[in-house]
């Protein structure tokens, strides 16, 4: 595991007090290895020389990220005993690898020193919340049994991913590589990209994977979804040209056609100055929970979320905040879907030794305790809920070498004890699979998405004494929406939709201008809004999931939706409003239509009025409501048939 961390979180700032004392060159020397994850020759030239108490510091942490934990517990307590140049992060350390030891009463000596100096930290919370379950942690419950996989190596070998009859996961062995590459930073070969067949999970069945997602540096791990179709992978940025000399990890997709993954496309978040990576992607590919070290975190890496909207653009990055998150490392991030329960490793929470796999529920971190988590890294947990199996990686010293793959099988899933389930249907009640469902709060902001499966099933998580909206889309079906309460006892609400089919009217498009109103033709009904509001009414959603139709079933038509208001009011906020109602009536057919970017919203305010109904100033028209409904409409431009 000593590169897994390390690769992702190129270096965590770390707080230095350097005495008067110069540097030798052969610390120095160090430093260099130690910025190019070189432990072991960055240990060798610590060794050698004379250190200050920043070379003994950083002597230390490579001993420690070197898995020579015996070393670095020597070399942290050598800081945390000298009578100046320590800082409380030594404690912290110090108390880890006493852990990793298993010199537990003195583990416990020494969190309690750190907790002193730093009783805000979010590990010092998550320490006093836990310690009197610690030893519970190493009884194994029955409830896992774990399995070494005989495909692992004496390299690394983890974060494992299904596609099809294959499983891919990330490893820097060089089997079956006719140019072995190596990482001249660390001096081991970079990591790649491998697939094992699922029934023979055998060293003699491995494959290297798609050569178009090849780079020249690491590459990997790996998640699936959409069937298959649709990946995002870590991979180094080969063009980061930052001064800082680090090249950070970044998120890159890619989707299958034709018998071949396309050419990666960079995540829209991606930046020069921070990493992300270790992607997890729901099986509709709507969600994607990731690892980041970017500003505004709690330290060292956190997890975050992002949301794919019906046009395919990922929302900002939501950081899953103090409750996950802490000053140390969360990673490797799975979300089970059929139960609603997110997965994750950490170093910050309290465990049994380095990395732990932890688990949600119902806002409180658990750990999942032994057999699958031990003294040492333990990580990237990914579980099948039909199957109840799954895997994950560990650097145990009973595998075989380094990070090694294993399977795990649950005797009983770990289930969401809040959550809603539900099932999308047509008016005769048949299941509706690929149903765009939606979870929104009370207030229309938008929680969750899930892609309803083949019978219909969606499920989320949720919390007590809330209302939620569920709504689903999909194409050729009017809305179906559905509210819900989480009060009572209950733990699973039930909540299902329904959509309508649309009439597939043979609207006369064929004899149709261009930049003639299609509004005309169809013969809509006005489209309204409540007073002050450009949320869609259902009488609204009938009139334009008539233009659904048309553009379902005419692919290659293009529109600009023109919505205007009446003078009534300031020109700026009818500007703003009908610009507001524009964007969400094109909203909501792009999310029923193929090709979403066929449509745009435009809003004119008071502009164009079709009759004299026009305010001046502070003078509102004393024309009739009739005359000001009139100029209060939306059309339908045709750009192109």
């Amino acid at each position: 595991m000593k590169n897994v961390i390390t690769i992702l979180v190129i270096f965590s700032s770390i707080c230095l007090n350097v005495t008067a004392q110069e540097k030798t060159k052969k610390e120095s020397r160090g430093d260099a290895f130690n910025f190019l994850n070189n432990f072991e020759k960055a240990i060798g030239n610590y060794e050698a020389t004379m250190l200050t108490e920043e070379g003994l510091r950083k002597y230390a942490i490579a001993l420690q990220k070197a898995e020579r934990y015996l070393e670095a517990e020597i070399q942290f307590a050598n800081l945390v005993n000298s009578s100046k140049g320590k800082v409380p992060e030594d404690y912290f350390r110090y108390a880890t690898s006493l852990k990793q030891n298993e010199k537990y009463t003195e583990y416990f000596i020494w969190m309690d020193q750190f907790a002193v100096l730093q009783p805000n930290d979010l590990r010092v919370k998550s320490y006093y919340a836990n310690r009197g379950n610690f030893n519970s942690l190493f009884v194994d419950q029955k409830k896992q049994t774990i399995q070494h996989l005989d495909m692992n190596s004496a390299h690394q070998d983890f974060g494992i991913d299904s596609l099809d009859s294959k499983h891919v996961f990330t490893s820097n062995r060089t089997k079956n590589v006719m140019i072995k590459r190596i990482d001249n930073r660390t001096g081991e070969p970079f990591l790649g990209l491998y697939t094992v067949d699922v029934k023979e999970r055998k060293t003699s069945n491995l494959e290297n994977f798609d050569k178009q997602l090849k780079s020249k540096t690491h590459v990997g791990p790996a998640s699936f979804s959409n069937q298959g179709t649709f990946m995002a992978f870590t991979r180094n940025n080969i063009k980061d040209k930052s001064d800082d000399k680090i090249v950070e990890l970044q998120i890159f997709f890619s989707s299958f056609s034709n018998a071949s993954w396309s050419e990666p496309i960079g995540f829209s978040y991606n930046d020069q100055s921070y990493s992300a990576g270790q992607p997890y992607l729901i099986e509709d590919g709507s969600t994607m929970y990731f690892v980041s070290n970017m500003s505004g975190g709690f330290g060292g890496t956190d997890i975050y979320k992002t949301v794919k909207d019906s046009k395919g653009n990922w929302s900002k990055p939501e950081n899953l905040g103090e409750t996950i998150n802490t000053e140390g490392n969360e990673m490797f991030p799975f979300f089970e879907e059929e139960f609603g329960v997110l997965y994750f490793s950490s170093d910050g929470h309290f465990g049994m030794g380095g990395l732990d796999v932890f688990y949600v529920l119902n806002d409180k971190v658990h750990n999942l305790g032994a057999p699958v988590n031990s003294k040492n890294d333990d990580f990237a947990l990914i579980i099948d809920s039909k199957s109840q199996d799954g895997f994950f990686s560990s650097n145990r010293t009973s595998g075989s070498g380094s990070d090694d793959l294993y399977r795990v099988h649950f005797s009983e899933m770990i289930k969401s004890e809040l959550r809603i389930k539900g099932i999308a249907t047509n008016k005769e009640y048949a299941a509706l699979g690929g149903v765009r469902v939606v979870l929104t709060d009370e207030n229309e902001l938008e929680k969750a998405v899930f892609e309803s499966r083949e019978d219909g099933f969606y499920s989320f998580p949720i919390s007590i004494n809330s209302k939620y909206n569920v709504r689903g889309n999909k194409a050729n079906y009017s809305e179906g929406r559905n509210t819900v309460q989480s009060l009572g006892n209950d733990s699973i609400i039930q909540c299902d939709i329904m959509l309508l089919e649309l009439d597939d009217n043979s609207y006369p498009v064929d004899s149709v201008e261009l930049n003639s109103d299609l509004a005309t033709v169809v013969k809509l009904n006005p489209i309204y809004f409540d007073y002050d509001m450009y949320l869609i009414r259902e009488d609204a959603a009938i009139e334009l999931n008539k233009i659904v139709v048309i553009l379902n079933k005419n692919p290659s038509m293009e529109i600009i939706l023109k919505s205007y208001t009446d003078c009534r009011g300031s020109a700026a906020y009818n500007q703003y409003l009908s610009d507001k109602r524009a964007v969400a009536s094109a909203e909501y057919i792009q999310a029923r239509i193929s090709n979403p970017q066929r449509i745009t919203g435009k809003g004119y305010g008071e502009s164009n009025s079709l009759n004299d109904c026009i305010c001046e100033d502070d003078v509102i028209s004393d024309c009739p409501k009739e005359q000001h409904q009139e100029n209060r409409r939306t059309q339908f431009i045709i750009l192109k048939k």
